[in-house]
């Protein structure tokens, strides 16, 4: 689940929400857009503190994920900067509140002993995936391409493929 979020998270707000506020709102919006986000962010990790009280917390923490994939899915329907603004700060709200409860629950839930390399593989998958799991999906994608496969090599006068050039 985290290596797939941080996929989408990556290439939401590392290419797409920058195209969409350069078209649209310009760089003061853009400015504000980030600075709703953090906001938001600030609102739902605080919002977490709740988590204690909550019978269900992962799967609290994973219908507020729900809710940001829907409300950075709005981002570009809401009307322009106003709309937008509300969606990204909607975003920041429940990433906030569900990162801190599911990250608390795999801290209570890991042995001591083996904490820190939880969290390594977990640090792993949320930045270190992207964007070297990008570019082998898109190689061994490629791959997958007898064009691409045999781009380059020399054919036989039988039309066969030869390892080696001459």
């Amino acid at each position: 689940m985290c290596v797939v979020a941080n996929f989408a998270f990556a290439g939401t707000f590392e290419v797409a929400l920058p195209a969409l506020a350069h078209a649209r709102f310009g760089a003061g919006g853009y400015g504000a857009l980030i600075a709703c986000l953090g906001a938001g962010s600030v609102a739902g990790t605080l919002a977490a503190t709740l988590g204690s009280s909550i019978s269900r917390p992962a799967i609290a923490a994973c219908l507020s994920f729900l809710v940001e994939g829907a409300a950075i899915a709005l981002v570009p329907f809401l009307g322009g900067l106003p709309g937008a603004a509300v969606a990204v700060t909607v975003l920041g709200i429940c990433n906030g509140f569900g990162n801190i409860i599911l990250i608390t629950l795999l801290q209570q839930w890991a042995p001591g002993y083996l904490l820190g390399r939880v969290m390594s593989l977990v640090m792993l998958a949320a930045m270190g995936t992207y964007p070297g799991a990008i570019l082998a999906l898109a190689v061994l994608g490629a791959l997958t391409q007898r064009v691409i496969r045999s781009f380059g090599a020399v054919q036989t006068s039988t039309g066969a493929l030869e390892t080696e050039p001459r």
